[in-house]
């Protein structure tokens, strides 16, 4: 077995150890010490990743009680290393973790839901409730989250005999067989978890939830604490920082800027769809009989379909109508559903077509110049 050292100080950030066993695996090694502060993939959390003397760990696993470290090149068993972990990122996931567990705790006493599903990654942390909560409930959730930082309250994780286990209610996702390792936060919150946290909550910073969505029955809950919530705060600051400027407004305004900006869109757009309805009019009165093939500038396919079907009422037949795109055309191109078909059938053996249809009109783009367009289309 090896021994857990980040069990008993998720703190330690360098270590020394002696390799028991290096396994050649899949262009990768297995590597086994008797003692490690690397803590494996577990519980929702990614594995910690670092050093053993000159070789990068890039992952860390336990499987069937054996702790994995996986490195790109062995390393002689019976050496002596020195581990290093990648104690910022570590100390990012402990910030993160120990957020999850206030925010899980306090949400399970409010409202009864329970935490069914945790992932913490590289730049988030997800919380999956059994429950669904509006925002009303998670805002007070996130306020009292960060109370409990601010308080700045005592983390305990230790290892309770059978007896004291028993008399200890407590949170857990998923049966346990064997030892139960407890984190207990004061005044908020006992769950089992085999995870790092951090020794007092004031560490943490501050728990920021960020987004939510629903799911089977359920909601999801994104939120960000600590390092993660500052550099979250940071891209959005320049985000808006940026929309201001672009906007002349001021930070603050960023909302009633894009709002205004979203009115005067929207009136533009309605103004370009009436002035192309006209111009399609325009287009049809201005056809002729024999005009079975036209070109138009500046037109999508909704437009284009528009307009065909405009032609097709008026003369009947086929109508076909192009709009010039950056290297080809986008059609459309309308009559009888037969009729059509077999001309389709045609076009696509002759050009490059992406596209279809159905009831009499297909629409798509062609890669073809206007001359070979016309030329097809000369019966």
């Amino acid at each position: 077995m090896t021994a857990k050292l980040y069990e008993k100080d998720a703190y330690i950030k360098e270590f020394t150890a002696t390799v028991i066993d290096c396994i050649s695996a899949d262009n990768a090694f297995k590597i086994i010490l008797d003692k490690t502060a690397f803590f494996p993939e577990g519980g929702g959390q990614a594995a910690d990743i670092g050093t053993l003397g000159n070789t990068n760990v890039f992952d860390v696993q336990i499987e069937n009680g054996a702790i994995y470290h996986y490195t790109n090149e062995p390393i002689e068993i019976g050496s002596e290393v020195i581990g290093k972990i990648n104690y910022d990122r570590r100390f990012n996931f402990m910030q993160n973790h120990t957020g999850e567990h206030i925010v899980s705790g306090i949400a399970h006493k409010l409202f009864g839901v329970n935490n069914v599903g945790f992932h913490l990654g590289e730049e988030l942390v997800t919380i999956d409730f059994d429950k669904e909560l509006i925002r009303e409930q998670l805002d007070k959730i996130e306020y009292l989250a960060n109370q409990k930082v601010w308080q700045n309250l005592p983390v305990k994780a230790y290892l309770p005999t059978e007896k004291e286990l028993k008399k200890t209610e407590y949170r857990s996702k998923k049966e346990i067989d064997g030892a139960v390792r407890l984190v207990e936060i004061k005044d908020t919150d006992i769950c089992a978890c085999c995870a790092p946290h951090v020794k007092n909550t004031g560490e943490i910073g501050i728990i920021k939830l960020l987004d939510t969505e629903k799911m089977r029955g359920g909601i999801r809950i994104v939120l960000k604490c600590g390092n993660f919530a500052l550099q979250d705060y940071k891209n959005k600051y320049q985000n808006v920082s940026q929309i201001s400027a672009l906007l002349s407004s001021k930070q603050e305004k960023a909302y009633e800027a894009v709002q205004k900006l979203d009115e005067k869109c929207t009136a533009a757009s309605q103004k370009i769809t009436e002035l192309k309805k006209k111009i399609a009019d325009m287009a049809v009165s201005a056809a002729a009989q024999n005009d079975t093939c036209i070109f138009v500038d500046g037109c999508d396919v909704k437009e284009l379909q528009l307009l065909a079907d405009k032609l097709h009422k008026k003369f009947g037949g086929i109508r076909a109508v192009f709009s010039e795109n950056t290297g080809n055309f986008s059609f459309a191109i309308c009559a009888g559903d037969d009729e059509l078909q077999e001309l389709f059938a045609k076009f696509k053996s002759q050009f490059t077509v992406r596209g279809g249809g159905r009831g009499g009109m297909v629409q798509g783009t062609v890669e073809a110049t206007s001359e070979s367009i016309n030329l097809f289309f000369e019966f």
